[in-house]
């Protein structure tokens, strides 16, 4: 069901994004929809088309994040920039705040970490929140910095367990769930992890606005681990009333160690999704330190908007 109030709205808010990065001179980057391959990410699971011509049939893969493009074009020099494209995620159910096709804002800082991109990021919706021209739209607290909240913490609250323990020990993560009556068969350390945070521990999340930090490592290939640390990334979510709005990193310009896990990722496909070689040679001539997000522009329409239903943008559920 489209509102047209609700997508007036998120049309204010994309113009609020771009003025926010071009006044500080990043370049915009225009993210193609079909691509010969993607990145092989942990639970990130591309939709698959055919390119039929009079002599051959070829795979492509709809973007399923601007990530690909813009790391090329960061590669051949491009340095601080963004992009706004439609990203695609399939196997994923759809509700009211899931679906299958969705808009997403991506951007990358150079000599950057993790930590300025959350600066970044508050300072980003502190812009749109006071450039929206529009009634009852959610009022956010911006006087004082947002909290960052460790998973180690809620893992140790509300499971009663250590992170890094159930990372470096993984049966441990089965004998909990399947003490909690989880069913352990058939199943894989990454979506035992999931179903535990969503079902143990992300309804007692706060709704103000705050950073969940400190992810595993094994379910974040792309980021940078923490230097105290390796079990865990320079990673984190941005919530707000609740919601994952956003999920930001320093990146991982270790080429070899994101090849790794790609060849490990895709060994546990059933499907020849291909190993994105570009996107590896591409991460191999990045020399710099950068940081990025990516982040949802529906969602975020949504609760600026007080809109209920993903489906009032216009998209599939």
């Amino acid at each position: 069901m489209i509102n047209l109030r609700t997508i007036l709205i998120r049309e204010q808010i994309i113009k609020s994004m771009r003025e926010f990065f071009y006044a500080q001179s990043f370049h915009e980057i225009i993210i193609p929809v079909l691509n010969r391959s993607i990145p092989l990410e942990p639970n990130i699971f591309p939709f698959v088309t055919k390119w039929n011509t009079r002599n051959k049939t070829q795979t492509l893969f709809l973007s399923t994040s601007p990530e690909r493009r813009i790391k090329q074009m960061i590669a051949k020099g491009v340095k601080n920039c963004f992009a706004i494209g439609s990203s695609f995620r399939n196997l994923e159910d759809s509700g009211t705040l899931h679906t299958p096709e969705f808009l997403m804002l991506e951007w990358y800082r150079k000599n950057a970490t993790y930590k300025n991109i959350m600066d970044d990021t508050q300072h980003l919706l502190k812009h749109i929140s006071n450039s929206l021209k529009i009634e009852n739209k959610l009022t956010l607290d911006f006087s004082q910095t947002w909290k960052k909240i460790s998973l180690s913490s809620l893992f140790s609250r509300f499971l009663k367990t250590d992170l890094n323990k159930i990372i470096e020990k993984e049966q441990l993560i089965f004998d909990i769930a399947q003490k909690k009556g989880y069913n352990i068969k058939n199943t894989s350390w990454n979506n035992l992890y999931d179903q535990l945070f969503v079902n143990e521990i992300e309804s007692h999340l706060p709704r103000e606005p705050f950073f969940l930090i400190d992810f595993p490592m094994q379910i974040s290939p792309l980021c940078k681990p923490k230097k105290n640390n390796t079990l865990l990334a320079e990673r984190f979510e941005l919530y707000i009333n609740g919601v994952e709005i956003a999920n930001g990193n320093t990146e991982n310009t270790d080429s070899e160690s994101i090849y790794n896990n790609f060849v490990v990722e895709q060994n546990k496909r059933s499907n020849s999704q291909p190993i994105d070689k570009k996107f590896i040679d591409s991460i191999a001539k990045i020399k710099a330190s950068y940081a990025g997000i990516g982040l949802g522009v529906d969602r975020l329409t949504m609760l600026l908007a007080h809109c209920d239903r993903i489906d009032e943008l216009g998209t599939l559920i």
